[in-house]
C-alpha cells in the first residue's frame, strides 16, 4: 500500500492538485486540493488495499452517488467523483472551514443550550433534505456534524445571518430508501450487517441496518443533543454488549436524571420523543422534529448555561467509532466484535 500522504503534490483525476493531507483512516485518505478553476476541495481517495475489496469499492462508489442526491446548504456538497488513470477512486467535496462537533466536545466537554440549539436546528434541516431525497444517513454522530465558519458580507451581518452553520458529512454507510415504482438499491454483504456507531445507534439498528428508516437518524441526533447538553451519553457501558442490552431493554434517561438538574419539560419531551425505544413513537419526519425543535428553542431561550451538576470528564473520541459487524442482535444477545 502507498505511504500515507503520498499523493501530496500530485494531480488526481487530471483535475485536482493535491496540497496537503487532512486525515486518513482504514478505507482512504482525505486531502486538501485545488481544482483547475481555483476551487478548494476536500479530496477523498480510496486506499489501494481497500480497492481490492469489491464491497468497499461498492461502498465508496455508493457514497458519491447517494451524496449527489442531497442538495442542501446543511449537507456537505459533492463536486465530482471518478477514477484517475492510475485506477484510484476519488470523491471531491466542498472544503469547509471550521471544526467537527466532536472536536468542540473534546475541548468543551458539554455545550449550553444556546450553543447546541443552532447545531441541532441545522442538522434537522439537513436530515430533512436527505430524507426527502430518499436517503437515510445511518451514522449521525458528532464527528459527522461539521460546524462551518462562514465569511459573511456586511449585508449578511446586518441581516443577522449566523457566522456558523452545521453541515452533515460522510454518507459512506447511508442507504437509499425504496420509492414507489422503483426497486430498492442492490444489497451489499457488509450492509446487511449491523453498522453505525453504537453510542448513537437506534435500538432497531442494533438488530441490523438493512431495514432501518429515517427515524433511526432522528434517534441518533437526539443522542447527539443529549451528549452535548449533559456531557454524558444516554447509555454508557464498558463494552458493546452492555450498550446493546441497555438500548434494547430501556428507554433513554431524562436530562434531569442524568445531570441532577431541573430542565424545562419542553426539552425533556422533545428528547424523549426523538430517542423513543419504539420508532413508532418518534417524530414521523425530520420536518416534524424541526418544527418541534423551534418551539423548544422559543421556550428555552438562553436557559441552562451552567455546568451540569453530574458532569463526568470523558474522552468523546471513543463515542465516534463506526462499527461494521457480521452479526445481529436477536433477543438473546450475540457477541459483537469491536474494532
Amino acid at each position: 500500500m502507498a505511504d500515507v500522504g503520498s499523493l501530496v503534490g500530485q494531480t488526481v483525476g487530471g483535475i485536482y492538485k493535491v496540497r496537503r493531507l487532512i486525515g486518513h483512516g482504514g478505507m482512504g485518505e482525505v486531502y486538501a486540493a485545488d481544482g483547475k478553476g481555483g476551487e478548494k476541495v476536500a479530496l477523498k481517495v480510496l486506499h489501494e488495499r481497500a480497492a481490492q475489496d469489491p464491497d468497499l469499492v461498492a461502498r465508496f462508489q455508493r457514497e458519491s452517488t447517494i451524496a449527489a442526491q442531497v442538495k442542501s446548504p446543511y449537507v456537505a456538497g459533492i463536486l465530482g467523483a471518478g477514477k484517475d488513470r492510475n485506477g484510484r477512486l476519488w470523491i471531491a467535496f466542498e472544503r469547509l472551514v471550521g471544526e467537527g462537533l466532536d472536536e468542540r466536545l473534546r475541548r468543551e466537554q458539554y455545550l449550553a443550550f444556546a450553543d447546541i440549539s443552532p447545531v441541532i436546528d441545522d442538522a434537522l434541516q439537513g436530515l430533512a433534505a436527505a430524507h426527502e431525497a430518499g436517503v437515510v444517513h445511518r451514522d449521525i454522530k458528532p464527528a459527522n456534524l461539521f460546524i462551518e465558519k462562514r465569511p459573511l458580507m456586511p449585508a449578511q451581518i446586518a441581516a443577522g445571518e449566523p457566522s456558523e452553520r452545521t453541515r452533515i458529512l460522510d454518507f459512506g454507510i447511508s442507504k437509499m430508501r425504496r420509492r414507489r415504482g422503483n426497486r430498492s438499491e442492490p444489497s451489499l454483504t457488509a450492509f446487511d450487517a449491523t453498522l453505525g456507531s453504537f453510542a448513537y445507534m437506534a435500538p432497531e439498528q442494533v438488530r441490523g441496518s438493512a431495514r432501518v428508516d429515517e427515524r433511526a437518524d432522528l434517534y441518533a441526533l437526539g443522542a447527539v443533543a443529549f451528549r452535548c447538553l449533559t456531557g454524558r451519553l444516554p447509555f454508557e457501558g464498558t463494552n458493546a454488549l452492555t450498550l446493546i442490552a441497555l438500548k434494547l431493554d430501556r428507554e433513554a434517561p431524562s436530562l434531569a436524571a442524568t445531570t441532577g438538574d431541573d430542565w424545562p419539560q419542553a426539552i425533556e419531551r422533545f428528547l424523549s420523543k426523538m430517542m423513543a425505544r419504539d420508532r413508532e413513537k418518534r417524530f414521523a419526519s425530520a420536518r416534524e422534529a424541526h418544527e418541534a425543535w423551534r418551539k423548544v428553542r422559543d421556550v428555552m431561550g438562553d436557559a441552562h448555561t451552567q455546568r451540569p451538576t453530574n458532569l463526568v470528564t470523558r474522552d468523546s473520541q471513543d463515542d465516534d467509532y463506526t462499527e461494521i459487524t457480521d452479526v445481529t442482535a436477536p433477543d438473546g444477545i450475540d457477541p459483537f466484535r469491536i474494532p
